[in-house]
């Protein structure tokens, strides 16, 4: 059996699904481990699995962490060009500097047979150069989100492309190429058909959702099947903290005095006194909620498109920051969703669209449709069959080079 290491960074959405891949390869006898900056609680791991966070080395910069993730909440007052310095000057690249030093450590008494980083954790595909090991990348969101800057925009192109060997040398790496992510595979957590890719290059493979995390969260099922109105899921995922008292007040404006019933996953304090027909708490067994849902409403997290789509519902998409707004535009091109701004999202907006959701048809038929490009992909056995056939093809040749 063989041993894998999952790099990932300190956002819930991007880990998420490899708790799901990894439960399936610990259900196959393999050993996983995750390594990140920020601890997780075990709850969340699957039986047999283990999250390393090298902490001797990341004691000096636990200020820098703690910095990073707070300034998360500056997204949605920033303009396009000003979210793109956050995420990859601001975030991503301090990011690999931070994890460098722990994970090598942690690869060289681990020993790993292969390294998969998710697609922002540019440190593990790094290691995974340096150290000669095979590795394969994991994107949780349709990719191409900051579009063709190669040929539309080439002053930005060489910025990030500068960026990205300035962090590469820095960190011991002085050959011409870019090596953040893995060239021999990318899994890609969507279906191509989404995601708008009629002829991906062949290291892509576009495996649709993946399900099995462990989620012990508790929920009052008693109450939800009492009610007799239609019911909205809300979320904004694990993130955008400073916006919630602003973004939840709004839809409590909205539909307080409507006959549907809102299933709310924030912290119940962030508002003073909830509705009767709003139901809230910090933490939900979202998977499971789903099929008793008929619309949703989300900032455009892809575990919670995913799991809205993956149960042929349509979705009030409420983009803010990063690749929300890319996201946004492939589900009204889908036609299985509406989109309103963040910043421009006002009650009687809100209010409409939902109603427009639960009433006209073509949202939830086309919402359908998505659904069976997912069911299509593979899902979580597609996943762990491609790292499988991955791991046997690159240990048959131990002088591979990830490259």
């Amino acid at each position: 059996m063989s041993r894998y290491l999952f790099v990932v960074p300190p956002f819930f959405g991007h880990l998420s699904p490899t708790l799901s891949v990894g439960a399936g390869l610990i259900a196959r006898g393999h050993q996983v481990a995750w390594l990140g900056i920020v601890p997780v609680q075990q709850e969340h791991l699957p039986d047999g699995g283990v999250f390393i966070v090298p902490e001797k080395e990341l004691e000096p910069c636990r200020e820098q962490v703690a910095a990073i993730l707070k300034r998360q909440d500056d997204g949605p007052s920033l303009s396009g060009p000003e979210v793109m310095r956050l995420a990859l000057e601001e975030t991503y690249i301090p990011i690999a500097r931070i994890m460098m030093p722990g994970l090598e450590r942690v690869i060289d008494e681990w020993q790993p047979d292969v390294i998969v980083n998710d697609c922002i954790a540019f440190a593990g595909a790094l290691a995974a150069y340096k150290k000669g090991i095979p590795c394969v990348t994991t994107t949780p969101v349709p990719p191409d989100v900051m579009g063709d800057t190669a040929n539309q925009a080439p002053k930005v192109y060489a910025w990030q492309q500068q960026l990205i060997r300035d962090l590469q040398y820095g960190v011991g790496i002085e050959e011409e190429g870019i090596f953040v992510h893995s060239h021999k595979m990318n899994i890609v957590f969507t279906s191509a058909a989404f995601a708008g890719f009629t002829d991906p290059e062949p290291h892509m493979h576009f495996v649709g959702p993946v399900q099995g995390r462990p989620n012990h969260a508790p929920f009052d099922w008693e109450r939800l099947s009492r009610v007799t109105t239609p019911k909205v899921f809300v979320s904004l995922g694990t993130l955008l903290v400073d916006i919630r008292k602003e973004f939840f007040t709004r839809l409590v404006e909205a539909f307080r005095d409507e006959p549907l019933t809102i299933i709310a996953a924030t912290d119940p304090a962030v508002i003073d006194a909830w509705p009767d027909n709003f139901i809230v708490q910090g933490f939900v067994p979202q998977s499971e909620l789903m099929p008793h849902m008929d619309a949703v409403i989300c900032h455009g997290g892809f575990n919670t498109v995913n799991d809205t789509f993956m149960n042929g519902l349509p979705m009030l998409i409420t983009p803010i920051a990063y690749d929300h707004f890319h996201t946004a535009a492939l589900i009204e091109k889908a036609g299985c969703g509406l989109k309103i701004r963040y910043k421009r999202m006002r009650v009687p907006d809100v209010r409409e669209a939902v109603w427009r959701l639960l009433r006209e048809p073509q949202f939830r038929q086309a919402a359908l449709q998505v659904r069976d490009t997912f069911i299509a992909a593979g899902g979580s056995a597609k996943a762990i069959s491609l790292l499988e056939n991955f791991t046997a093809e690159t240990m048959s040749k131990p002088a591979m080079i990830h490259d």
